[in-house]
């Protein structure tokens, strides 16, 4: 996957930057399609020297501290910055490799970045090289320049450097950027918690705020695919009958949950926003009233599996709704916990019993950082970022890790309960190619 997603790009080139082929590259000599702010031609490889390779470190950096965007290797330029001509360039592996390490060498700190070969069908091992740059919530990145660093950004088609005023300007925007992440997570967290009915169910609530954010149209076709995708649906990866009942929007926002009530939402729910972000909440528990306190007993999987859901469903919305890529902040939070309504950790299989040492009277809460791309698609990778993730919330109740997944992106089927889940995780395990293991703890 690319990490880059740019609307304008994706609609220049007529696909996804990880789907473009060699004919839809060689449509922008066709198109007389000009350089711009986040598109580059160059039609050399660069070159060994240490000139060559400051030139690449350069324009990897520039693309990253502005808005993002392509280089495309292969595609030569006439005097009015056109693609006019495609001598293509030599494919290899190594010449990846390269590049990826003199980036790493030279960009401080290093951006995220793609390198894809696309190959010429008529000419194997020749073609297009496109190295696709997310604009970054870690810019300023310098460019090591004998003992110093410089700070390139993109003007128009053409690199500028930034002042000292400038650099220190970037880094405060970044440390805000930062902030405004955390304060947006929390704010979301707390919308839809609001919402819920915690007369007597405790959920899991999961939280993503993409680091860069992205966007699309709020509008009645928008509002009426979402039903069709949400309405009477199960929202979780494996089943659970737990459907949701109403659909609507707020203010730069899709909303969908269960419940016998519009205005308020049980079992489900999920508020999706314009910029990717979004929050998603199922249920974990219904209390029990054990005198003199209502406990809520949480199923080990039941939390495992409202944390695989929420991460799938907010990366999905994240890259294919909102077209956001790249890193994204995660929080889960187990809602409500007080000292009047405490949680244990609990599992049903074989004889049962409760895991960890002692009950929890404040909300459990973990964080992290993932690739959204990563939570998005079936597979390993998913499944290692829900054992992260859901290991920080078991770990509040004095139980080491979490047992259903591993964080290498295996699934434990023997801590998965026989009819209730165990045949349909086996079945996902299959589709998505991850592996299985009956290895005990």
């Amino acid at each position: 996957m690319v990490a880059l997603r740019s609307r304008r790009l994706e609609g220049l080139f007529g696909a996804r930057l990880d789907a473009v082929s060699h004919a839809e590259v060689a449509a922008l000599k066709t198109n007389a399609v000009s350089e711009s702010y986040d598109l580059e031609f160059k039609g050399e490889l660069y070159g060994g020297n240490d000139r060559a390779k400051r030139d690449l470190a350069g324009d990897v950096a520039a693309l990253a501290n502005t808005a993002g965007g392509v280089l495309l290797l292969g595609v030569a330029e006439d005097d009015q910055a056109r693609a006019a001509e495609l001598p293509g360039v030599a494919l290899s592996d190594g010449e990846v490799l390269r590049y990826r390490s003199i980036v790493a060498d030279l960009v401080h700190p290093l951006p995220t970045f793609d390198v894809r070969q696309i190959e010429d069908p008529d000419r194997p091992g020749h073609g297009f090289l496109m190295i696709a740059v997310p604009r970054s919530p870690s810019a300023p990145h310098g460019v090591l320049v004998n003992e110093g660093l410089r700070y390139p950004r993109r003007n128009g088609a053409s690199i500028t450097y930034l002042s000292e005023a400038e650099v220190a300007a970037a880094y405060q925007d970044r440390f805000a950027r930062r902030q405004t992440r955390h304060d947006d997570l929390l704010r979301y967290e707390r919308a839809l918690i609001d919402r819920l009915d915690t007369s007597d169910q405790t959920y899991v609530v999961v939280t993503l705020v993409p680091d860069l954010s992205g966007d699309f149209i709020l509008d009645t076709r928008t509002m009426r695919a979402f039903r069709e995708e949400t309405l009477d649906k199960d929202l979780l990866v494996i089943p659970r009958m737990v459907a949701v009942r109403y659909v609507t929007v707020g203010s730069r926002r899709l909303i969908a949950h269960g419940g016998p009530e519009p205005a308020k939402a049980s079992w489900v729910a999920c508020e999706l926003h314009q910029s990717g972000a979004g929050t998603f909440a199922a249920i974990a528990a219904n209390r029990e009233s054990i005198a003199p306190l209502r406990l809520s007993r949480i199923e080990d999987e039941d939390l495992v599996l409202d944390i695989w859901s929420g991460l799938r469903l907010l990366a999905r919305h994240a890259r294919d709704r909102a077209a956001a890529g790249g890193p994204a902040t995660v929080r889960a939070t187990l809602w409500p916990v007080t000292p009047d309504l405490p949680a244990e950790l609990r599992q049903s299989r074989g004889a049962g019993g409760r895991l960890g040492s002692h009950q929890v009277t404040n909300p459990p809460q973990a964080s992290s950082v993932f690739d959204i791309d990563d939570l998005a698609e079936d597979g390993p990778a998913l499944i290692a970022a829900t054992s992260s993730l859901a290991a920080g919330l078991i770990q509040h109740f004095g139980y080491p890790e979490t047992l259903q997944m591993t964080t290498d992106g295996v699934i434990r089927s023997n801590y998965w309960s026989g009819l209730r889940y165990g045949p349909a995780v086996q079945r996902w395990a299959t589709q998505a190619n991850v592996d299985m293991t009956q290895d005990p703890v």
